[in-house]
């Protein structure tokens, strides 16, 4: 009877080429929703659904200091029908599909919001400073 012998070589490369056999790619960094402006040249962004995306527009912050952060009852992050951004002078913004954070590049001043979101419209009055500022706005159950 003839007896069969593993080839050395064979196990050794099998061995070494292990651990490329698990290797995973390396996560890409996600990128933060793109930079959009309104009809008057307001800057904003909207987005912010999974952690990484979240993450990549907190970097962002600094360049737009005015974040609304939109919820439900329950604290659970809610996309928006619409949210629109105006002045008594008019409406700066109005975005579609809004969140469930959105970044505004706005000046000081006083502007009045206005977000739908399951049919049910809110509004809100607020005062922007010269320093970052976050409206955690939470929808009624």
């Amino acid at each position: 009877m003839k007896r069969v012998r593993p080839n050395a070589w064979g196990l050794v490369l099998c061995l070494a080429a292990l651990p490329f056999a698990f290797a995973q790619p390396a996560a890409n960094p996600a990128t933060p929703p793109a930079v959009q402006h309104g009809p008057g040249g307001t800057a904003y962004l909207s987005g912010g659904s999974g952690d990484e995306e979240r993450a990549a527009m907190a970097a962002r912050q600094p360049d737009f200091p005015f974040k609304v952060v939109l919820s439900g009852a329950g604290g659970q992050f809610v996309v928006a029908d619409t949210l629109s951004v105006s002045t008594p002078q008019g409406e700066l913004l109005a975005i579609r599909d809004a969140g469930p954070i959105v970044m505004i590049k706005l000046p000081p001043g006083q502007y009045n919001l206005e977000a739908t979101w399951q049919g049910k419209t809110e509004r809100r009055s607020v005062r922007v400073a010269a320093s970052a500022q976050t409206l955690e706005w939470r929808f009624p159950g």
